[in-house]
């Protein structure tokens, strides 16, 4: 899944959310750690902030069935769903995993 691109599309997101793979779910919720490009809206600012404040708080417990982790994931998806209605990124400013981890090494 290519979370750099703006055609990833709230399905995806969740599917990732939902995976098995604790890697995956890593890779999903770095897609939210976005910063808002020179210029933009009060709007954009804050949904960016709001999906910031999210994905710091990290992954909870995985269980695919329990109400509360469904809870978390519908949660992210309306973050990411808000970020893609009001244009908050430019390329060179999203977080990929990999500057992510880059930046940790």
């Amino acid at each position: 899944m290519d979370f750099d691109s703006p055609a990833a599309d709230a399905d995806l997101l969740r599917q990732q959310l939902m995976s098995k793979y604790p890697m995956d779910r890593i890779k999903a919720l770095c897609a939210l750690e976005v910063e808002p490009a020179p210029g933009a809206s009060a709007e954009q600012v804050a949904a960016a902030g709001a999906a910031a404040r999210f994905a710091a708080r990290g992954i909870p417990f995985y269980a695919a069935h329990d109400a509360q982790y469904l809870a978390w994931v519908d949660k992210a998806v309306t973050l990411w769903q808000r970020l893609q209605a009001a244009p908050v990124l430019t390329a060179a400013a999203v977080r990929t995993p990999a500057v992510t981890a880059a930046r940790h090494a």
